[in-house]
């Protein structure tokens, strides 16, 4: 094997495993001091040990309710012009989250909230750590109609000391935000008592779980649900889990985080949960325990006093990025590609412009595919030109080859010197590759997380942000399926296969008069592998790499009809008409 062929697979796989470990599978971020992690032989013993933490904690939580004479569940609806939100009085918790001006495939608003029966659920709170915490609270509060769009539920405990306490949430919403303040407030019936709330050292923990929603489509392996914090400028992912997919055993996390930051929260493929606490030094925890659960909790630490107000700001809603630019707080960094930003903005803006006139993302993309084609035309074109060189010199490279095969160092410098002299490069051919990356990447987190195609169908896709599956059979093919249960499934995608079939034509157009090794591993193994990456990708992504791949081959017949007009000589010099 030359080195030529040597540095193409270098090449070629170099780009196979950055594509797999930078983008489809992320690393887990440990950014935090404490992390507890489960193995398979202690899950037993944990469990048991949760089971009876579980029952002397709900024994605790007991004696400190003030029993209350004829208290109901009442569900509480708030409407405003951005959602619909329902509030339960059995936990003060939402139990219902509609986003009016995002909807489902059957025109009904988007729900948010996802939970079972004994979940902990959006904005609980209970006086535990959330590591300690096993199922959700269910104690009925009192209510009071602030107005319209607020209101506050409240009851009242006991400390450790027996002391009797009042315990309040105030929420308040407003009709044209995507962000509501949540209070917290406790104070003592008595002055001149001092209340002590503390449990393994925690006074309370407002909580978030179990899902953030929509989960329809379960099998969607782009929605990404991703936990984590903003601290000093930067956003730090903690925990993450794909969705319709479980964390497997060694996997399982929970993380606590005590110092004071910016806020936290979670999100998913579209939509965004941040909490912003006011600058407290508060615990923040992360809990991936529980299979498909993803919950996090903002602690107070244990107190002692008289009374006390925490309050905090919360965003639920889309991760659009001009609306989490305008509500500050730098919401706009879970948008990631913090280094390709600039790149990731610019075609999140062509995209767009172009949409405004033709109302069809479809063909929005296609026209931004004509765009970067155009504007990466001077250095591609040059590109292919060395390719083309590189092909009619290989016959002169193969006599090198062979007059000094028994000397490979001298063999090498032979054909350095020859490229040097006929002024090509064997890694020309690679530029236009190494282009794309950047603009791949970036067109993958925009095309993956781009909110505005959710639903948008273009032929016979369906939605753009998802694969163009036309059919499902109930058999998984490796490296194509995946698993339900026991079940194993594999979707059957239309624009994967003509993706390929472009680039296998492309290859062999590039590849020229190549032949041996080299020239078939670039012409076959090159499709072969982008064919299993892309199989699962969003379909706006797969019809991006169609559309360049169709443009290229026209580019490349050109070049080629030029290069015959001129009669390139094998030599790369040409040949002068009598």
């Amino acid at each position: 094997m030359d080195k030529n062929t040597i540095i193409a697979i270098i090449i070629i796989f170099g780009i196979i495993m950055a594509f797999q470990f930078l983008y489809l599978r992320p690393r887990l971020a440990q950014r935090s001091e404490q992390v507890v992690q489960e193995t398979p032989a202690k899950e037993e013993e944990q469990r048991k040990s949760e089971e009876q933490k579980m029952e002397e904690t709900m024994i605790g939580r007991e004696k400190v309710v003030v029993p209350a004479e004829d208290l109901e569940e009442k569900i509480i609806s708030i409407e405003t012009n951005n959602y619909s939100v329902q509030i339960t009085s059995a936990g003060a918790s939402i139990i219902s989250f509609k986003l009016k001006n995002y909807l489902d495939r059957n025109g009904a608003p988007i729900e948010l909230i996802d939970y079972d029966e004994e979940d902990i659920l959006p904005f609980e709170v209970h006086f535990d750590r959330l590591g300690n915490i096993p199922f959700g609270d269910r104690t009925l509060y009192y209510t009071e109609k602030i107005s319209n769009t607020a209101y506050s539920f409240y009851m009242d405990f006991k400390d450790e000391n027996g002391n009797l306490f009042r315990f309040s949430k105030l929420y308040v919403f407003q009709d044209d935000e995507y962000m509501f303040d949540l209070k917290i407030k406790v104070f003592a019936f008595l002055d001149e008592e001092k209340l002590y709330l503390n449990n393994d050292s925690i006074a309370y923990t407002l909580a978030w779980g179990p899902v953030l929603g929509p989960v329809s489509v379960i099998r969607n392996r782009y929605n990404i649900t991703t936990q984590g914090y903003h601290e000093s400028g930067k956003y730090h992912k903690v925990l993450r889990g794909a969705g319709g997919c479980s964390l497997r055993r060694g996997e399982a996390r929970y993380i606590e985080i005590e110092r004071i930051l910016d806020w936290i929260g979670v999100t998913n493929q579209y939509f965004f949960v941040g909490v912003i606490p006011d600058m407290k030094n508060y615990i923040f925890s992360f809990d991936q325990r529980t299979k498909e659960k993803y919950f996090f909790g903002i602690s107070r630490k244990y107190f002692r006093g008289n009374e006390f107000e925490d309050t905090f700001r919360i965003y639920i809603g889309p991760k659009d990025r001009k609306l989490l630019r305008m509500y500050g707080h730098n919401f706009e960094a879970i948008k990631g590609a913090r280094v390709l930003k600039p790149i990731v903005v610019f075609l999140e803006i062509m995209i767009k412009f172009f949409h405004g006139f033709t109302h069809n993302y479809g063909v929005a993309i296609i026209l931004m595919t004509i765009v970067i084609k155009i504007i990466l035309y001077p250095l591609t074109h040059k590109s292919f030109q060395s390719m083309r060189r590189m092909s009619a010199l290989q016959p002169k490279i193969n006599e090198i080859k062979q007059k000094y095969r028994n000397n490979s160092q001298q063999m090498n410098r032979e054909i350095q010197a020859f490229y040097k002299k006929e002024k090509v490069s064997p890694l020309g051919g690679c530029l236009p590759m190494i282009l794309q990356l950047p603009i791949f990447y970036g067109l993958y987190t925009l095309l993956s997380g781009m909110i505005e195609l959710r639903n948008e169908s273009f032929l016979w896709i369906k939605d753009l942000s998802l694969p163009d599956t036309v059919a499902t059979i109930k058999a998984f093919v490796p490296m194509l399926g995946y698993r339900l249960g026991n079940q194993g499934f594999t979707d059957i995608n239309v624009l994967p296969v003509v993706m390929t079939a472009t680039t296998l034509l492309q290859s062999k157009l590039t590849s020229g008069n190549q032949t041996g090794q080299q020239g078939k591993m670039m012409t076959y193994l090159f499709p072969l592998m982008f064919f299993f990456i892309f199989w699962n990708m969003p379909s706006g992504l797969v019809l991006y790499w169609t559309i360049q791949n169709i443009l290229t081959i026209g580019q490349q017949y050109i070049i080629d009809y030029r290069m015959k007009k001129k009669q390139i000589k094998p030599g790369g010099s040409p040949v002068k008409k009598r």
